[in-house]
């Protein structure tokens, strides 16, 4: 049993979408302002995928320091990774605080993890 929603008990998330790629090994720090759940589709690119899938998708708003380029968001849409995010966030943003995702290995079989840093250690 999963703990997130279905994408089909999800609202839309409004375009443009902006998917965070993110590369094995390298963390990827953002000061989260809010965030929101929803679904997108997404095309993926794995041997077999099919050409197109609506995933439940986190979308997390940041600042022009962590994303200087608009929009001031990302979507993320591995669904480990929103499954850990799910969890997470709905606990609270801690103030002072910046999220820190990582990701083991490249493909669809990746492991993720998410923590909370100070956003002093974060530069």
């Amino acid at each position: 049993m999963s703990l997130l929603p279905s994408p089909d008990e999800l609202p839309w998330l409004p375009r443009p979408w902006e998917i965070l790629e993110t590369k094995p090994c390298e963390p990827v720090r953002l000061k989260v302002v809010r965030y929101e759940f929803g679904k997108i589709v997404i095309r993926p690119r794995y041997v077999g995928a099919p050409p197109e899938k609506v995933v439940v998708a986190c979308r997390i708003h940041t600042t022009p320091e962590y994303k200087p380029v608009w929009p001031h968001y990302w979507d993320i849409t591995p669904q480990r990774l929103v499954g850990a995010l799910y969890t997470l966030l709905r606990a609270g943003i801690p103030p002072g605080m910046v999220l820190v995702i990582h990701r083991d290995m490249p493909g669809p079989a990746a492991h993720w993890s998410v923590r909370w840093e100070p956003e002093a250690s974060a530069r």
